[in-house]
């Protein structure tokens, strides 16, 4: 399996909360589809495994090197969460596509506009949107150029978070597809929270059904 998480054990709410424990792997190119009712703890169980957010216990493995064995910056460099609601970066879309670039000091990846620009085609997004303000796109076009930036960094493992909530048909086709498309490298998986089963055009999926009191396989 490229990517384990065992016994992953969180609590939602204040105080003594309600307590998650989780399992799961997802395998080189598949998808893992994290299931449960509203409140459940799949938001939170992807933000514990992308380490912005503590668990009491548990261990993750990626290509069978422990979570622990890394700082966190390191280890978000390898695994990318796109949230429901992404945050974009004062500034333009090319701004805030280059802007992870910046901060990553001898990293073999390097900002390519070109590619970036591909991404956005495939996308449905428009040139246009290149040198728009970020706090003008839509809560649609926010997402997908989150889920764009996210790819330009090249992780091995996307957390993708409700990632077509805000997008239409069309746009949400053609998200899966680059979606499916990036699956093909070497090194990559993807889990993946959504309400609306709409990932059925992807290939290789497995399912892991957490929530409250009920331990994740």
């Amino acid at each position: 399996m490229l990517f384990t998480f065992q016994n992953i054990t969180y609590t939602l709410g204040t105080g003594p909360g309600r307590q998650i424990t989780a399992s799961g792997a997802v395998a080189e190119g598949s998808v893992l589809v994290v299931r449960g009712p509203s409140g459940a703890g799949k938001s939170t169980l992807l933000r514990v495994l992308a380490r912005l957010q503590s668990c009491s216990g548990g261990e993750v493995f990626l290509q069978g090197e422990s979570w622990r064995h890394l700082p966190a910056t390191a280890w978000r460099a390898r695994l990318h969460y796109l949230a429901q609601k992404p945050a974009l970066f004062d500034g333009t879309v090319a701004e805030n596509l280059a802007k992870p670039f910046e901060t990553r000091q001898g990293s073999k990846n390097k900002f390519d506009p070109d590619r970036a620009k591909a991404l956005m085609q495939e996308l449905l997004l428009g040139a246009n949107l290149w040198e728009q303000d970020s706090r003008t796109l839509s809560g649609g076009e926010a997402a997908r150029i989150a889920f764009v930036r996210g790819l330009l960094i090249q992780p091995h493992v996307m957390l993708l978070d409700e990632p077509t909530a805000a997008l239409d048909d069309q746009a949400r086709e053609a998200f899966y597809g680059v979606l499916s498309r990036w699956l093909t490298g070497p090194g990559r998986a993807a889990l993946l929270v959504s309400h609306n089963n709409d990932y059925k055009g992807l290939d290789r999926v497995s399912f892991l059904d957490i929530g409250p009191g009920q331990r994740g396989e």
